[in-house]
């Protein structure tokens, strides 16, 4: 049996943990640290936890496992699927964990090491310092988030399409498990065997075996439940596990060398059949593309409202009244493709009802913000007409389809989103990374019934995306809301064999309960 052994953690100078004790004071002072993006309701807490070093995870984490006080792990909080929303017990922060360890060359990449702390922006900027131009390219939409989080739930962003998602660029990591033992995991090191497992053993003599789950992932882009394929990497298990298995201290990616030059590009077309007809042409056509993103007319109308709100000092900028869809792209060039990569541009754009005079685009970084920024204010409107609608049914949160299918169902996906949604009186958009036909389905409701039938209409898309050989969450984890979609698309039995996965490592069930799987398969 493939064997990885624990070892101590690192023994950093530090001063004594600071813990806030007492459910009032939590709640009156540190509100911030009991949720997320998901707006989910938190549960009765005792402690909160500011650790700066891994001893001090380790030690927390053995002092709770005795007392059998089950640990959420807090980090970035930008997550939407209530993954570090309390439920009851302890919250241990680790985003004081915030230092870059250090760069280091490996063959032909640079690799750089992080505390979980590290703020996504940080990296970025620490990254172009690097001689010759670097980047990570994991550009999750929340630059705010932060590394150890995106790594728990395998996040990606508009230029996955390009670059792929975190797991692709992670090459080791340290996890403290709750018994405060520490598993330092470099890739292409250990494997699991023939029988689907490998064994773990603990510097006092102690060892587990971890039978990893045989369920068959789909063949997309996938964050939904732990990683398991035969013979897989170890590291990929703990990639996309949600806090489950252990907390995450440290991690060492691989950075990607920088385009030589970057040209954003966001079109309007008047109709939604119009910028789809234009996105599966320029895939084909446009071979330098980097990033694809999708915005439907009710996502135009969403970003045309927060502008409205916002007023004079809004970020969003004014854009064609009458566009009923849009895409951007973004393209890598060079001096001598320029020419024939806006021909190709121009031609499509015109085929398909648009054109460049209907179309923003930018080749320096500040102009190119403004473009993202875009995009980015869309899930920002969304939050905010949530949190609105909140005020008089505060039991309300969106109802978010992170839904993804192979590339020849995506038609089908959207024909069937579209046959439920728009008979119905729901406020949803449709929006997201089309190049990876991994579309976001939002739907705002307005009161408790509503809420109710878009529950209903979440678990449709989930039969339907499983159905189409998808995945039920393709970025954003399953976290406590999606455990019906996740049962829909690996079935109970499924769901047993992670909760037996998780019993191996986390053997006091401690850590982020709730969180991929019901508490009550453990």
């Amino acid at each position: 049996m493939n064997t990885i052994k624990s070892v101590l953690p690192k023994n950093e100078t530090h001063q004594e943990m600071r813990v806030v004790e007492g459910r009032d004071t939590i709640v009156s002072q540190f509100s911030a640290y009991l949720q997320d993006e998901s707006k989910l309701s938190a549960g009765e807490i005792q402690y909160l936890a500011f650790a700066e070093t891994e001893k001090q995870v380790a030690d927390f984490l053995k002092d709770m496992s005795g007392k059998n006080i089950p640990v959420t792990i807090s980090n970035g909080r930008t997550g939407v699927t209530g993954g570090c929303v309390p439920k009851s017990g302890a919250v241990l922060t680790v985003e004081k964990m915030d230092k870059i360890l250090g760069t280091r060359k490996v063959q032909d990449e640079i690799w750089v090491r992080c505390q979980a702390g590290v703020v996504l922006e940080t990296l970025h900027k620490e990254s172009q310092k690097i001689d010759g131009g670097y980047f990570y390219p994991v550009d999750a939409t929340e630059m705010s988030a932060r590394i150890g989080g995106t790594v728990s739930t395998n996040a990606s962003g508009e230029r996955s399409f390009r670059y792929g998602s975190t797991r692709k660029w992670v090459r080791s990591l340290r996890v403290v498990l709750t018994n405060g033992e520490v598993l330092e995991i470099e890739r292409g090191k250990i494997f699991a065997d023939n029988k689907n497992q490998f064994e773990i053993e603990f510097l006092d003599g102690g060892a587990s075996v971890v039978t990893l789950p045989t369920y068959k992932m789909p063949e997309v882009k996938n964050a939904s439940g732990y990683y398991a394929k035969p013979g897989m990497d170890i590291i990929d298990l703990f990639i996309g596990s949600e806090g489950t298995l252990g907390v995450i201290t440290e991690i060492e990616v691989a950075l990607a060398k920088r385009p030589e030059n970057i040209m954003s590009v966001i079109s309007f077309f008047p109709e939604e059949k119009d910028a789809l007809n234009f996105f599966f042409s320029a895939r084909k056509e446009l071979d330098t593309a980097l990033v694809f993103e999708y915005f439907d007319s009710g996502g135009l109308n969403i970003l045309r409202e927060k502008k409205k709100h916002e007023g004079a000092n809004s970020f969003v900028p004014d854009f064609d009244s009458a566009a009923k869809a849009a895409i951007l792209l973004e393209l890598e060039y060079t001096d001598e493709t320029l020419e024939q990569i806006t021909g190709t541009l121009d031609k499509l754009l015109t085929e398909n009802k648009s054109s460049i005079d209907n179309s923003w685009a930018a080749i320096e970084e500040k102009d190119m913000l403004k473009i993202r920024a875009m995009r980015h204010a869309l899930p920002e409107g969304i939050n905010e007409t949530i949190t609105r609608n909140k005020r008089a049914y505060p039991s309300l949160h969106k109802i978010s389809a992170d839904i993804a299918v192979p590339e020849n169902k995506l038609l089908s996906l959207i024909d069937y989103y579209k046959s439920k949604l728009e008979p119905s009186a729901f406020q949803w958009t449709l929006f997201g990374h089309i190049g990876e036909s991994h579309l976001h389905t939002n739907i705002l409701p307005k009161n408790d019934g509503e809420f109710k039938k878009a529950k209903e209409l979440h678990l449709e898309f989930a039969k339907k995306s499983v159905e189409l050989g998808g995945t039920i969450s393709a970025e954003h984890g399953v976290g406590k809301i999606k455990h019906p979609y996740l049962e829909v698309m690996f079935g109970r039995d499924g769901l047993k064999q992670m909760a037996g996965v998780k019993k191996a490592l986390d053997t006091a069930c401690i850590l982020n309960r709730g969180n991929i799987f019901p508490e009550e398969l453990l």
